[in-house]
């Protein structure tokens, strides 16, 4: 089974802007370049199988998938009521004769 797990622009950004950084920090503090490149290694090969086994990934998927439907559905609602609105205002001023429960400037 193939994953459909890809790294964003950002993260691929951040983890090259990290890699470039490598000579800096060594030059700057020598004595964390272990640690860094440890890091690095984490970043780069391990936290992709661990985020997927893990199942966060997963979780992640969901609620977003989640949120976007409720943002979708309150967007799609809103509009339905314009058109509604706009649908029974039009009706309204094509009658001929005034409807006495309407405003006097309608």
């Amino acid at each position: 089974m193939r994953s459909t797990f890809e790294w964003g622009p950002l993260a691929r950004g951040v983890y090259t802007a990290l890699l470039c950084s490598t000579i800096l920090v060594s030059w700057i503090f020598p004595e964390y370049l272990v640690r860094y490149i440890l890091m690095l290694i984490f970043l780069g090969v391990l936290l992709r199988p661990l985020l997927e086994r893990s199942g966060l990934y997963d979780l992640y998927l969901r609620i977003t998938y989640k949120l976007s439907e409720k943002r979708w559905r309150k967007v799609n609602e809103r509009r339905r009521l314009e058109v509604y609105i706009a649908e029974r205002d039009k009706k309204y001023r094509a009658r001929r004769t005034r409807d006495p429960k309407l405003p006097k400037n309608w």
